[in-house]
């Protein structure tokens, strides 16, 4: 999204020259919840790969269990896809929350194009024509 920023940036300097002070982009932020999960996931990876390295005798040590649960026996049965979902699904599905995509437009606080709102990119004569109806002047 960074490149996309720089773009539309370099093009708005040409366009409408001398009518900018700054033009800043910056990450939309992630909802609040993704601070949370992201701990508790490196939570499990980390038990996940105690159990891999200590194998059965890690449940001796867990508080509540005097021998290891059904799940664990299954997780073992299939080391690949308990690989593959531990490792990869659940990060992966994690992190799509966090990264919200966002591309907002402002000009002097006012909104004039959104990525979120439209669920697509922005082309740039709507940029252009978005910029000239909030009352910017082409090429002055």
């Amino acid at each position: 999204m960074k490149a996309n920023f720089l773009r539309l940036r370099e093009l708005l300097q040409r366009e409408f020259p001398g009518q900018w002070n700054s033009i800043q982009g910056d990450n939309y932020p992630a909802p609040e919840w993704t601070s949370y999960v992201a701990p508790v996931i490196s939570a499990v990876q980390m038990f996940a790969m105690v159990l891999i390295l200590m194998g059965d005798s890690v449940w001796t040590y867990v508080p509540g269990f005097q021998r290891p649960p059904e799940f664990y026996y299954k997780m073992k049965a299939n080391p690949a896809l308990t690989f593959i979902i531990v490792f990869l699904v659940i990060p992966a599905y994690v992190q799509s929350f966090a990264n919200t995509g966002a591309f907002e437009v402002y000009v002097d606080e006012k909104l004039i194009f959104s990525k979120l709102e439209t669920g697509r990119m922005p082309n740039v004569p709507e940029i252009v024509r978005s910029l000239e109806n909030a009352g910017l002047t082409r090429g002055a």
